[in-house]
């Protein structure tokens, strides 16, 4: 499954097995050797929630997220257009399910995956929208909540979380033919509030590694004099490794994200965004 964070409309996404940085893919040769090993997918190491005892979601219209709706993008020289979907709207096929090696990470709708709660992931349908999913092969039924992207294979419709597809009684097996059908989509009404339970992300940009907090500090202190101290915070972290990370931390505003970043391009680096810890 492929993590996306889609904010422009047309984000160009190459296809491999871990979250996108959302902008500046280039990492120096020192970054690249500070990324953690993959962690493998799958259900939770320590089964420490009752799936069963979780109550299931209620439908309600959401405004439509300012994220991961762009009219198209593309991953694996595959173009996908967001197409709008009305409620009543049904499908029949199969799902997946993905979860610890992506918990965490951001959705495409800016929310960080967690895997225990009821969300699913699909390929053009506006988001966040709610669904019926269905398990044809036992007939377990349950609400979920759209906020990703993918899956991006050709005989999958829904990419579920972990908790969603136990739920189903799938997960032991990976896949299941699913039927799910649209409930609310949502709209441009101002003044609904978007799911509680959905916090936004705070966006990290990382500058740059290296090596000695000397060096850290004299690029940090440089940013600190360029970017306004009431927009975004400059911090330097180490990653117990001897490598010295300076990071930019912009308030949650999507023009301010966007300013802070253009700032850090015209200062002269090829800043990543991560994901806050």
């Amino acid at each position: 499954m492929i993590r996306l964070f889609l904010l422009f409309p047309l984000l160009i996404v190459s296809g491999c097995a871990s979250v996108q940085q959302w902008i500046g893919a280039d990492a120096s040769v020192e970054e690249v050797a500070s990324t953690p090993e993959e962690v493998p997918d799958g259900p939770p190491l320590i089964a420490s929630i009752d799936v069963a005892s979780i109550p299931e979601p209620k439908a309600q219209p959401e405004p439509l997220a300012h994220y991961g709706n762009p009219e198209s993008y593309e991953v694996d020289g595959v173009t996908y257009r967001v197409e709008p979907v009305g409620a009543g709207f049904t499908e029949l096929g199969t799902a997946s399910w993905y979860g610890r090696k992506f918990h965490g990470q951001l959705t495409s709708s800016g929310e960080p995956f967690d895997m225990f709660q009821f969300t699913a992931a699909h390929k053009t349908m506006p988001i966040p929208a709610w669904i019926r999913v269905t398990n044809v092969e036992n007939d377990q039924s349950l609400v979920v909540r759209v906020n990703d992207r993918g899956p991006f294979k050709e005989d999958r419709v829904l990419d579920l979380s972990w908790a969603a597809a136990e739920r189903l009684g799938f997960a032991d097996q990976g896949t299941a033919k699913i039927r799910y059908e649209v409930l609310t989509v949502p709209t441009s009404d101002a003044a609904l509030i978007a799911n509680p339970l959905a916090k936004p992300a705070q966006a990290i940009f990382q500058v740059t590694a290296v090596s000695t907090e000397i060096q850290a500090q004299k690029v940090a202190e440089q940013i600190r004099l360029a970017v306004p101290e009431d927009q975004a915070s400059v911090r330097v972290e180490s990653n117990g490794a001897g490598l010295f990370r300076v990071q930019v931390l912009p308030i949650t505003d999507l023009g301010i994200e966007r300013a802070i970043y253009e700032q850090l391009v015209a200062l002269g680096w090829s800043p990543q965004r991560l994901i806050a810890k």
